[in-house]
C-alpha cells in the first residue's frame, strides 16, 4: 500500500516528514475528541462519569473505523491498483 501525500502540486517524500504529518492528525482529532468529551459535554450538563464511557465507545469506534478503513484500502488497490483522486477546475479562465 503506497500513500502518496501532495502538498500544494509537491509529493512528500521524506519518511520523516510524513510520519510528522500522520502523527500531527492523530494528534489533532485526539484533541478535538477531548474537547469534545472533557469541556463540551460538561458544560452542556452531562456528568463526567457518562463521559468517561464516550471516551471507550469513541476509542472503540475510533480503533474499529481506522481498521475498516486500512481494510478497504487494501482491498480496493489490490483489486484496482493504486488510484489517485484529484479535483481540478473544468473551466479554467
Amino acid at each position: 500500500m503506497n500513500t502518496r501525500i501532495i502538498i500544494k502540486g509537491k509529493e512528500v517524500s521524506n519518511p520523516f516528514a510524513r510520519a510528522l504529518l500522520l502523527l500531527g492528525a492523530i494528534i489533532v482529532a485526539a484533541l478535538v475528541a477531548a474537547v469534545v468529551i472533557f469541556v463540551l459535554l460538561p458544560v452542556i450538563g452531562i456528568a463526567v462519569t457518562l463521559s468517561f464511557g464516550f471516551i471507550v465507545i469513541f476509542v472503540i469506534a475510533i480503533m474499529a473505523s481506522v481498521i475498516s478503513l486500512v481494510l478497504v484500502t487494501m482491498i480496493s488497490s489490490w483489486l484496482f491498483g493504486s488510484t489517485e483522486f484529484r479535483v481540478i477546475r473544468i473551466h479554467r479562465k
